[in-house]
């Protein structure tokens, strides 16, 4: 256990802003402190390889916005010392996550440590930067420790099952597993064939296995290949010997006798279906054995045949029978090994209606067959049969928060309440939308395929200070239903571009200091209880923003509440209102029938869904005795009309 958790080593227990004060600071001292962020840095490397691509990960750096990082190690290789500085650019894990970095051993360490054929560095690793907001950054990794190997020959072990199937990863141990980054570990057939049991046969001769990183050096899966074995059942005889195939074309083989192989690859099949109820959109689980992937270049793959009815939930329907000609075939959504697969409840749209099994909320009594092709031709597997519950759609909107979020927040001096801030902002989104089956998240839902996504980042990108735009469009602006539950509030879209002149989508919430009369006093919707409330924290107003060491616990904790609560209430406020375009809104009864161009409402009916320049910054952050705006009670029929609860 100690060695595993060597391996991934890491300092700090987490991501924090500290004061540096310089000794004997007075009160005045205090106004010039610097902030510094403490880095949480992650590295699972010990062996290093020519090849190797050491990634370094700055944990807690997903709101974080930097370019460039310098790497800098100290420490002995052997009894020799020495001390060398990187500069390297940040990658992003992507859109959201954190930042990484990569030091590239052949490059970089192997030309300016000269470690030699066999040799161990023992010292430190630092990582410096600042990020866009100025804000110097730093972490440490004091116990690294390297093992530089010139050559690196996989030591493989494992016993044959006597069962196997196309796609199957058998699990092998031993020593010397390549990195995806460093090349790749594999077994190659000295000699072989496959028989099928449809009559034909395959010379395995020279033919290569994968061998796939399982998290370190020790272990792995060899992967019984459907682009070599094909899909069909058979039996299979084979010698297999290893090699580590390194990126710089390097081979080196395995000093470890070649291993006998002999196992009958018996029909794939569908065993369970879980859970059993799900709306459109969601995935289920399909539980099996001999599922495989889509690879038209190898010309392999499988599909799922749908035949049985579909009985609606509504009595006034007919029900629709999946049979023969009109059998419902699909290709997997995500097959995740040989053993599982992911399907969803999938629908398309045609003409503003809905088709497929998620096309309406009903019971489907039925089977799931697998069907397996390659180029020896098909398979039918062994199918699945029984009842699913196709449920009333369940909206799942992702709330994606960019790193130019908390540059925007900075600006504002509340990146130090960032998270309560986003509490609050869940809290109110969820209020406005109580009684609807609809439901927000901060991470991609994984049991959904289809899902909405609205981003919140800084500036309004066509720099018109928009609080929020619905760039979302499918064939027309207002999706009357709500038939598209994928929508993406968000980056780009030409067709939004050309209808309405703007192709950004989101919501923008550096735009929200338009609101103040000392910033802008040219604004007509500016209050003064923007500058109230914002002012001791806003730099640009001669606040002082917010620091860590003050909340929740000090002098101005009840200040500081307020402007979290107002600040949420304006952002989340504008969420709602963004979304419900997404859904439809605003809606008239002439909607359904035609889907009309009036986006707002009309009459000033005090609800979310009024035009913009009819919501006050009291009405949005709830100030001044003003309530919380709701949906007003035609759009709020209409939501329940389309996301119901209770079915």
């Amino acid at each position: 256990m100690l060695a595993r958790i060597s391996k991934w080593m890491i300092v700090t227990a987490g991501l924090a802003m500290v004061v540096v004060l310089h000794s004997c600071a007075t009160d005045d001292d205090i106004e010039e402190q610097e902030q510094e962020r403490i880095l949480v840095l992650r590295m699972d490397q010990d062996v290093v390889v020519p090849t190797s691509k050491i990634r370094i990960e700055l944990g807690g750096t997903d709101r974080v916005q930097a370019d460039a990082a310098e790497v800098s190690i100290a420490g002995e290789i052997g009894e020799r010392a020495v001390a060398e500085t990187f500069e390297l650019t940040t990658v992003r894990d992507g859109e959201v996550g954190n930042l990484y970095l990569v030091l590239d051993a052949q490059a970089l360490l192997w030309p300016r440590l000269e470690p030699g054929a066999d040799a161990r560095f023992r010292g430190s690793l630092e990582v410096q930067m600042r990020d866009a907001l100025g804000i110097p950054t730093r972490g440490v990794i004091e116990d690294v420790s390297w093992h530089f190997l010139r050559e690196l020959s996989p030591v493989i072990h494992f016993e044959s099952p006597s069962q196997l199937f196309s796609n199957t990863a058998i699990d092998v141990e031993g020593e010397g597993v390549l990195r995806p980054e460093e090349g790749e570990t594999v077994a190659v057939a000295d000699t072989g064939r496959f028989y099928a049991d449809r009559g034909h046969e395959i010379d395995l001769t020279g033919e290569v296995f994968p061998v796939e990183w399982k998290g370190d050096r020790q272990r792995g899966d060899l992967r019984m290949d459907p682009a070599v074995l094909g899909v069909h059942p058979g039996e299979l005889e084979a010698t297999l010997r290893f090699e580590n195939r390194f990126d710089d074309g390097t081979t080196l083989a395995s000093p470890v006798d070649p291993v006998e192989v002999a196992a009958e690859f018996p029909t794939a099949f569908i065993a369970n279906v879980s859970p059993r109820k799900a709306s459109r959109g969601q995935t289920v689980e399909l539980d099996g054995r001999g599922f495989v992937p889509r690879d038209n270049e190898a010309g392999y793959g499988m599909l799922l045949q749908f035949e049985g009815t579909l009985t609606p939930a509504d009595p006034a329907l007919e029900p629709r029978t999946f049979a023969g000609e009109s059998a419902q075939t699909r290709v997997p959504y995500q097959v995740v090994d040989d053993e599982q697969l992911l399907q969803d409840i999938w629908y398309d749209v045609i003409e503003r209606r809905l088709e497929g099994l998620g096309a309406m909320p009903g019971t489907f009594d039925g089977s799931i067959t697998p069907v397996l092709y390659d180029q020896y031709g098909e398979v039918e597997g062994i199918a699945w049969q029984g009842e699913f519950e196709v449920l009333p759609t369940r909206q799942m909107v992702y709330l994606k928060y960019l790193p130019a979020f908390s540059v925007a927040l900075d600006r504002y001096g509340l990146v130090n309440v960032e998270r309560e801030i986003r509490s609050r902002i869940l809290d109110v989104v969820n209020r406005d939308y109580e009684g609807i089956n609809l439901e927000f998240v901060e991470e991609p839902p994984e049991d959904f395929a289809k899902f909405a996504t609205v981003e919140l980042g800084g500036p309004d990108p066509t720099g018109g200070y928009a609080f929020g735009f619905d760039n979302t469009y499918n064939e027309q602006a207002k999706d009357t239903g709500n038939l598209h539950i994928d929508d993406y509030l968000g980056g780009i879209n030409p067709e939004t571009g050309e209808e309405f002149n703007n192709p950004y989508g989101g919501v923008f919430v550096e735009s929200f200091a338009r609101f103040s009369p000392t910033l802008y006093p040219e604004m007509g919707h500016a209050s003064e209880n923007f500058d109230a409330v914002f002012g001791p924290f806003m730099p640009e107003l001669g606040g002082e923003r917010i620091r860590a060491t003050e909340w929740p616990d000090g002098d101005r904790t009840e200040a500081i509440a307020e402007v979290i609560r107002v600040f949420a209430n304006v952002i989340g406020n504008t969420v709602s209102h963004e979304l419900g375009h997404a859904l439809g809104l605003a809606h008239f009864e002439g909607d359904w029938d035609s889907p009309g161009h009036i986006y707002h409402n009309t009459g000033g009916s005090g609800g979310i869904m009024d035009p913009g320049a009819e919501r006050s910054f009291e009405q949005r952050a709830e100030l001044d005795g003003e309530e919380a705006s709701g949906f007003n009670a035609r759009n709020r029929a209409y939501l329940e009309s389309i996301l119901p609860v209770d079915g």
